[in-house]
């Protein structure tokens, strides 16, 4: 009787423990970043980069360093990325940003040391700095870091103690980004600067007419993703879908005359208008998006 009934109590853990697994439905935030996202924070920008590297496109077009984020924080922590950094989080409140990165950094019993020829080591309430008075890489331990400009870093060390979680709106939003998605992003409304060149920085404006607005890409197979942002009113959100349609145009414009096969990129997005609310389909085949994201890394 004893063995029958551990046998149902360790099925019915098993059991337990699968359904957990099924009722992963929203993307991952790693436990990490969560705790280090200051309450005025407008928009976040995840990268699982543990599973992103796994990924066709990557391994076919975007490794090698080509990732401009991933290739930074490689070099500034002298890890190879595609073994050892798990995850990226870009944050920013419209007027300041860093990036915060988890990944095997150093052994857990030893503090990671980025000491190099003109690296300047110091610290700030007792937390570690690598860098200079204007950029840093600071570490808040063994597998978790934080880079952007210094005083921006420090004012986040200033901070850590009164931050619980995601700020509540963020963390609504998250909740609508699926789980398979390698590259994702929530948008809460206010001042929002995304660093943008040339006539891209329009995608600045775009999302300065959003209230709120979350996108999310799988590049399991292809690029399969959903952009979605909702507008203060009907008519805002028609000027919205406007301005894509002529992201798109410039796009077509923009392609290498040379490889006119690309312009079918364009053929996979498609935008939409329902009501307050644009949404934005993408969906491209592996090469095809491999291709002009090759051409356009190359500039």
């Amino acid at each position: 009787m004893r063995l029958r009934s551990s046998v149902v109590l360790i099925a019915a853990l098993a059991l337990g423990g699968c359904r957990v697994g099924q009722q992963e439905t929203t993307v991952f935030v790693d436990p990490q970043f969560a705790t280090l996202v200051p309450p005025d924070t407008t928009l976040i920008v995840g990268t699982r980069v543990e599973h992103l590297v796994k990924t066709p496109l990557y391994e076919r077009y975007l490794g090698g360093g080509r990732v401009g984020i991933i290739d930074r924080v490689a070099r500034g922590t002298g890890i190879d990325p595609e073994k050892k950094l798990w995850n990226l989080l870009y944050v920013s409140n419209g007027r300041k940003s860093f990036v915060l990165g988890r990944g095997k950094f150093a052994d857990e019993l030893m503090a990671p040391d980025f000491s190099k020829p003109g690296v300047k080591r110091f610290s700030y309430n007792k937390v570690s700095f690598f860098g200079d008075e204007q950029q840093a890489l600071m570490i808040l331990n063994s597998s978790t870091i934080a880079v952007g400009e210094t005083d921006t870093l420090r004012a986040l060390v200033d901070q850590r103690p009164s931050i619980t979680g995601l700020p509540p709106r963020l963390a609504a939003l998250v909740k609508e980004i699926p789980y398979q998605t390698q590259f994702w992003g929530a948008y809460a409304g206010g001042p929002v600067s995304v660093p943008l060149m040339g006539n891209l920085q329009n995608v600045n404006k775009v999302l300065g007419a959003l209230r709120q607005g979350v996108f999310y890409f799988d590049l399991t197979q292809g690029v399969n993703g959903t952009i979605r942002g909702d507008a203060r009113s009907a008519q805002d959100a028609q000027e919205v879908r406007d301005a894509l349609e002529g992201l798109l145009g410039l796009g077509r414009l923009m392609a290498p005359k040379s490889r006119p096969e690309l312009l079918r990129v364009f053929d996979g997005i498609h935008a939409a208008q329902e009501g307050q609310r644009v949404i934005v389909k993408v969906e491209e085949s592996v090469d095809l998006a491999g291709q002009f994201l090759d051409g356009w890394l190359k500039r």
